[in-house]
């Protein structure tokens, strides 16, 4: 059987997997390493990545590549060459979604007065404009990691509270200009535990704050043998998250920024973990993020390289041999994973 015949079998049955399980619009995310010297071809040459350019629902840039003049971590990727390319565009084009990642409570916007915070929801402004001045809708804005950020002393850290507060504040300004964006929360576990994340939910809600959906940042590496389960863990957000009619997601990702080959065997015990605690297709989180955020031993934000999508340890091909190993599952995890074609 042909490889186009396969891909096309696996495209169909993951579509009706998907369709069966009635998940969450949007369940597939794609965040290309902000400054990998090929992210603008993603776009120019979509003919090299047709497999894993067919099975993602929305695609999130950082808030960096929508900004003037562009920091240094998207490197080539600035917002005036992703303009020249029609990224913004063709992604609509396409049918995509187009997510930003944006700080919402830094270190930098925690100061005495309101100065701060109406600096941060000025710059999430500025980016979806920037966004639809490109010709482009932005549907999510997705806050990094902002009570690991509201930790510091700066921020009113450790308490909760603080961070929620401006979470609130950033939400109302945000939503008063662009009320139809839904703005949700990546937060990094186990940096903050499950019973932390749920705590961190009700804060929101009793501020009228509550998220569109809750990503998980899992850092194996962090994961306490005594004192942190994945599995029992993943499940129980998932669950919180559900109670609350919040979309519940898990990022799959890379730590070693060096080598692609290295970085996506990491990406690959994600997603084994991932198949350990939810057993079935059908019982898989609402969103599934395949991002990177990998930086290399030289400080660039570079790995893995995106194309093409046929290539093994490439993103998209992470993509593809992520959704097909997690699309297979229907049942308990064997520890071994589909074999490659």
């Amino acid at each position: 059987m042909g490889r186009t015949v396969l891909a096309a079998i696996l495209l169909i049955a993951l579509a009706i997997s998907r369709t069966a399980a009635a998940p969450a619009p949007d369940g597939i995310w794609f965040a290309p390493g902000p400054g990998t010297v090929d992210y603008v071809n993603l776009f120019e040459h979509p003919e090299q990545w047709p497999r894993a350019r067919a099975l993602f629902d929305v695609f999130k840039f950082y808030q960096q590549h929508t900004q003037t003049p562009a920091p240094d971590i998207v490197g080539p990727n600035t917002y005036d060459a992703l303009v020249r390319a029609g990224a913004f565009q063709t992604l609509m084009t396409w049918g995509k979604k187009i997510a930003i990642e944006a700080g919402s409570v830094k270190e930098f916007y925690c100061t005495p007065d309101a100065s701060g915070m109406n600096q941060s929801i000025a710059n999430t402004v500025d980016s979806i404009r920037a966004v639809q001045q490109a010709a482009g809708t932005v549907t999510y804005i997705a806050q990094d990691d902002p009570f690991a950020s509201g930790r510091a002393a700066g921020c009113g850290g450790p308490a909760l509270e603080p961070t929620a507060d401006r979470i609130a504040t950033y939400v109302r300004g945000v939503h008063a200009v662009f009320p139809s964006v839904q703005i949700g929360l990546i937060e990094a576990y186990p940096l903050s535990s499950e019973s932390t994340l749920e705590t961190i939910l009700g804060l929101l809600a009793d501020r009228g704050a509550a998220p569109a959906f809750l990503h998980a940042d899992v850092d194996s590496r962090a994961l306490r043998p005594l004192g942190d389960d994945f599995t029992r863990d993943m499940r129980a957000l998932r669950s919180a998250c559900a109670a609350r009619g919040i979309s519940f997601g898990i990022i799959v990702w890379g730590y070693n920024g060096d080598s692609d080959v290295l970085y996506g065997q990491d990406a690959e015990h994600v997603v084994e973990e991932i198949t350990r605690a939810f057993t079935r297709w059908a019982d898989m989180p609402d969103h599934i993020i395949i991002q990177s955020w990998a930086v290399s031993s030289t400080g660039l934000l570079i790995t893995p390289s995106n194309l093409p999508d046929d290539r093994l340890y490439t993103h998209t091909n992470l993509l593809w041999e992520a959704l097909r190993r997690l699309g297979g599952q229907d049942g308990p995890a064997s520890g071994t994973a589909v074999p490659r074609r």
